[in-house]
């Protein structure tokens, strides 16, 4: 018995002792977590500001007041301050590619002034002007775009809509007798858009973009009006193009890393 006692003894130290001499563990670090995959799924709201430019041609149908048949006056705008919002919804697919809808308005003071090269003022001194101003742009458009990650390259297209005034001043506006109009008139145009940009998700919810747009509104004719020569409206064709550039911010609903 005392000899089984000390060979159990003996025993349990040295497995205490081989234990001691074991290296020490190593710790063990938790895996990784993978960040899901950046959506561009999900709807938005935001803001934009910008600058738009004009092109802007009054013909006149009759030949006699502000253009001959076949001509026009060329009415150009400087860039000119715009800004509003934008709301939409995207959806991604096929891993990469983004499509959505949209829609957006601008207010705009998109406006030039010419003087007309064919037909002088009806007052001595004073040129025959004509001056077309932009109120507002909006459009519907749908979009496609490309992916990487955070990073949306897109194009654009739709309709569009614009306000706009217009005045051709100091030219006779009856071949009968001699009497010096100063018209106006106003309208809101329906035409078509097409552009494209980048978009850049720089927070899980928000998102800076840079666009680029043309408008191109084709020919209407406009009756223009004096208010003290009532009895003499005058019809030009006036035919539009606008390009603009925007810059914005939207903040995107749904959106997950």
């Amino acid at each position: 018995m005392k000899a089984f006692l000390l060979a159990g003894t003996a025993l349990v130290t040295g497995t205490a002792a081989f234990a001691a001499d074991l290296p020490a563990r190593m710790p063990t670090k938790a895996p990784v977590a993978v960040a899901a995959p950046f959506s561009w799924t999900g709807c938005y709201i935001g803001g934009h500001v910008g600058a738009g430019w004009a092109r802007t041609d009054f013909s006149d149908p009759s030949g006699g007041f502000i253009a001959p048949i076949g001509s026009a006056v060329q009415v150009d705008s400087d860039a000119k301050f715009l800004g509003g919002g934008q709301v939409g919804c995207d959806y991604q697919f096929a891993t990469n590619w983004v499509i959505g809808v949209a829609g957006d308005f601008s207010w705009a003071s998109i406006d030039g002034l010419a003087d007309d090269p064919f037909f002088s003022g009806k007052t001595a001194g004073i040129p025959l002007t004509v001056h077309s101003r932009t109120d507002f742009l909006a459009t519907a458009t749908g979009r496609i775009g490309y992916a990487w990650n955070t990073l949306l390259i897109y194009g654009k297209g739709g309709f569009a809509w614009s306000h706009d005034k217009y005045q051709a001043n100091n030219f006779n506006c009856t071949t009968l007798i001699f009497v010096s109009c100063n018209t106006s008139a106003s309208e809101t145009r329906t035409g078509w858009t097409a552009g494209g940009g980048v978009e850049w998700a720089f927070m899980p919810n928000w998102s800076l973009l840079v666009e680029y747009d043309h408008y191109g509104f084709g020919t209407n004719n406009v009756t223009f009006l004096d208010p003290n020569q009532a009895g003499f409206p005058v019809a030009f064709g006036v035919k539009q193009d606008i390009d603009a550039v925007k810059v914005g911010v939207n903040y995107r609903f749904g959106w997950a890393r």
